[in-house]
């Protein structure tokens, strides 16, 4: 297997188009890519290149403002990581039980859930009072809010059609993960490593080994380069591809655990670049598709049998993403 084929480029013009032929290939060599890396890039997306262009510097124009200023837009203290800016350090290897120096990265990060409105209808019950927090929207650069929320529900209906690849490709019904995805909770992040200016420390990154949490992950990242995933066949570390105009999608945890871990949630980092690229600052656009709070994540019932029993007991996703954020930011 070459690396092209570890973390294939996969084309969704014709699958989107509804061609059920067309569909039903694409699902099938997802169902492929994620039961060996569960990474691949994903070209022909429809997303307007217009909106990503805007999107990406309306974002980096926001990190580049004075520190003091930032600081007045963190987020609520009880949410920690999902609303606003993240200035202080994390440690996102924690929620892996990995000990390594804190992250070289700052982030910006907004939800659904804090918008006027949304999360009375989301199901949270007793963690509504925490989890419908209001978004942190700064007052500059002009036009932020207005690019984000365009952005979020562009990225939005592309993980549910992705979903629905992921259906098909495990032999379900296309249809089967939307009444678990319809009030999702899912966070749209900036992250923002900037110039490094000294050595890092032996165990630093610009984020450290982590899998994703959710259903699936649509990054965006930008010509700098630098993530890397676990290579299953060797056990080192393989640069994820940075193509021009694609994205780069992976599954995460609760996928994985649907599955019953057919389908692999892949570690993967953020390397501190070489010396001599230290001085270019990286952004990178997350949108981490988490599934509804109270949806229960549990074995499909195709990807069991008497010889291979589920592995991991029901866990609802609102339960799992409340862990994580504990485990990571405290």
């Amino acid at each position: 297997m070459t690396s092209d084929d570890y973390i294939p480029i996969i084309d969704l013009t014709d699958a989107r188009r509804g061609d059920p032929i067309a569909r039903r290939d694409v699902a099938d060599r997802i169902d492929a890519v994620c039961r060996e890396s569960g990474f691949l890039v994903v070209a022909g997306h429809g997303i307007d290149p217009d909106l990503i262009d805007r999107m990406h510097a309306v974002t980096l124009e926001l990190f580049e403002q004075p520190g003091e200023w930032k600081d007045s837009f963190v987020g609520d203290p009880r949410l920690p990581g999902l609303r606003g800016f993240v200035r202080t350090p994390s440690y996102v290897s924690a929620g892996e039980e990995v000990a390594t120096a804190a992250d070289l990265c700052e982030l910006f990060t907004m939800s659904r859930l804090g918008e006027p409105g949304v999360a009375a209808g989301a199901g949270l019950g007793d963690a509504l009072d925490v989890w419908g927090t209001r978004n942190v929207w700064p007052d500059r650069p002009r036009g932020l809010r207005d690019t984000w929320l365009e952005y979020y529900s562009a990225m939005e209906a592309m993980a549910a059609d992705l979903m629905r690849l992921f259906a098909l490709g495990l032999g379900l019904d296309e249809h089967h993960f939307d009444a678990t995805i319809d009030e999702h909770i899912t966070n749209l992040t900036a992250n923002y490593y900037s110039a490094i200016d000294r050595e890092p420390l032996p165990d630093q990154y610009r984020k450290g080994p982590h899998s994703d949490w959710g259903s699936l992950t649509i990054l965006f990242q930008d010509g700098v380069g630098g993530l890397e995933v676990v290579d299953r066949r060797t056990g080192g570390w393989i640069d994820v591809p940075v193509i021009a105009g694609t994205y780069v999608v992976n599954i995460g945890d609760l996928m994985a655990r649907w599955t019953n871990d057919e389908w692999n949630s892949t570690k993967h980092r953020v390397r501190v670049p070489p010396a001599e690229m230290r001085s270019i600052e990286r952004v990178s656009i997350p949108f981490f598709h988490h599934p509804n709070w109270s949806a229960v994540i549990e074995c499909l019932p195709n990807c069991s049998s008497e010889s291979n029993p589920p592995r991991h007991d029901p866990v609802t996703a609102g339960e799992y993403l409340r862990n994580k954020v504990e485990a990571v930011y405290g």
